[in-house]
């Protein structure tokens, strides 16, 4: 089978690996629009079937040799307490206690967070560098030239480009998020990842190794086209400083998103040989891998997840974009 894989995301390179190890000829066509980073963030701490896809994902890094980097994580804030049982029961180990360094009581995470290596996922997978357009017809088009029939199988997954790269309406919205590298008043923030759900605000580390230096954000966005340049504030800024310390922004970081109207990642088929990848919701590096096995599953077996597939969106014409639903 010829397959054509649209983006080289982390869905769209795991797509790429999974595709070629059944045996499949892969092709992967990316924009340049994208900008990648270095890591990202994966954490087992997450709700409901999402748990299962950083699992997933998890179990693909590892097969792949991509980098991990294990630091411990610190939630601060009311989490449902059939949450922490979830965790609990799928053998995690967390344990709630003041921490004095942070003045405040959280729930720790031992072996449940780390950064991923993405940039050497993506930077893998052989690619063309070109613009695919998909018309109302489902006409495949490569830098205004059609290819359609040179392939059996062809895969959207250009992430916040992806309603602009298909004609057809898909239940995705793009929008801009954003995140700072700041200079730190303590060294243990370049080692620990923090998510505060009182004031707003998540913490990772830059460089891992104890550096002044880490990487604050928070849940805000800002609907847009992927085309629209944006201004970011600095809020997550000024309130991480309320916990930390005070913090000092030095580079912002930012790109383009994609929602859906739940705010939870899909996989769909357009045609009878076009699908499509996305609503990643700025958690990707989680889930990316594991929404890939899902898509490849109901493609070459047939079993559709409903949970994940935009069966779920039947009838929904219009929508706004919503908290990510990695948040509490």
């Amino acid at each position: 089978m010829k397959v054509l894989i649209v983006g080289r995301g982390i869905a769209g390179s795991s797509l790429y690996y999974l595709f070629k190890e059944n045996g499949s000829k892969v092709h992967v066509v990316e924009s340049g629009f994208r900008r990648f980073y270095p890591t990202l963030i994966h954490s087992l701490l997450l709700k409901g079937r999402d748990i299962d896809l950083a699992l997933e994902s998890l179990s693909f890094y590892a097969s792949h040799k991509i980098p991990l980097f294990l630091y411990p994580s610190y939630t601060i804030g009311k989490i449902p307490p059939e949450v922490i049982d979830k965790w609990i029961s799928m053998g995690f180990n967390i344990e709630e206690k003041y921490v004095p360094w942070l003045g405040q009581d959280a729930i720790i995470g031992h072996n449940t967070d780390r950064l991923v290596g993405v940039k050497k996922l993506i930077d893998s997978v052989p690619y063309i560098k070109g613009q695919i357009s998909i018309d109302s017809q489902y006409r495949v088009l490569l830098d205004g030239e059609e290819i359609s029939n040179k392939y059996d199988l062809i895969i959207v997954a250009s992430g916040a480009w992806n309603s602009f790269t298909v004609k057809s309406t898909l239940p995705l919205r793009s929008y801009y998020c954003w995140a700072w590298a700041v200079l730190t008043p303590k060294r243990v923030l370049d080692k620990v990842f923090i998510y505060d759900y009182e004031l707003g605000f998540y913490s990772r580390p830059l460089f891992g190794i104890g550096s002044f230096f880490s990487i604050v954000g928070d849940g805000d966005t800002i609907e847009c086209s992927p085309f629209s340049p944006q201004l970011g504030d600095k809020r997550a800024v000024k309130e991480a400083s309320k916990r930390l310390g005070p913090l000092i922004p030095i580079y912002k970081g930012d790109g383009y998103c994609e929602g859906t109207p739940d705010m939870k990642p899909v996989y769909g088929q357009i045609s009878e040989k076009i699908y499509y990848i996305g609503g990643l919701n700025g958690y990707g590096a989680e889930v990316g891998p594991g929404l890939a096995k899902l898509l490849f599953n109901f493609i070459v077996k047939g079993e559709e997840d409903k949970e994940y597939s935009a069966s779920r969106f039947h009838g929904v014409s219009d929508f706004r974009i919503g908290k990510e639903p990695h948040e509490f």
